[in-house]
């Protein structure tokens, strides 16, 4: 059960994680409709994903649920938080029983509004496999502009694909 909403919001709300939340991870990590869009080829059981969230607690990102409810269906990290340039990362994902509801954007949109308004942070940027479609459909809605293409960055399911760079300012955010 994830903790109690952090930000509210009229779709999803941002919640933290629980160490009984780790299954939830674990699972959709692991679950090739998520994986796919990940460059992730590693298998990730409940000892990684243990040591992994007691990493988490270490450093300046910011992980949380998009919970529906109180039932998560997603997971959102602003993450590589570099303070004195004012810039951060974040990553997305949807379990995929959840997925084509608006909760990606949503939830993207919740984490750009509390890097902006609540960190002060300039930019952000994000990344997606040039093949991931909903994921850079998603990016582009909230207002993140394609900044570059890595060319065969990333080895996923048999083949090299393109990462594409997105970027945020925060006096380009509108709190869409």
């Amino acid at each position: 059960m994830p903790g109690p909403p952090f930000r509210r919001g009229d779709v999803v709300d941002l919640c933290p994680i629980e160490e009984t939340d780790l299954e939830f991870l674990q699972r959709n990590y692991n679950d090739p409709v998520v994986r796919r869009w990940m460059p992730a080829v590693n298998p990730t059981n409940g000892a990684q994903m243990e040591s992994d969230f007691d990493d988490w607690t270490d450093d300046d990102s910011t992980r949380m649920l998009a919970c529906v409810d109180d039932d998560p269906v997603g997971m959102i990290s602003m993450f590589v938080v570099v303070e004195e340039s004012g810039r951060a990362m974040i990553g997305a994902w949807i379990a995929p029983e959840y997925q084509g509801n608006g909760y990606g954007r949503a939830m993207t949109a919740q984490m750009v509004e509390y890097a902006f308004a609540e960190r002060r942070l300039h930019r952000l940027t994000a990344n997606a496999l040039a093949t991931n479609e909903p994921s850079r459909a998603t990016l582009e809605s909230v207002g993140f502009e394609q900044e570059g293409i890595q060319r065969e960055a990333y080895f996923v399911d048999g083949e090299y694909v393109d990462r594409v760079m997105y970027g945020l300012l925060a006096s380009e955010w509108d709190g869409v």
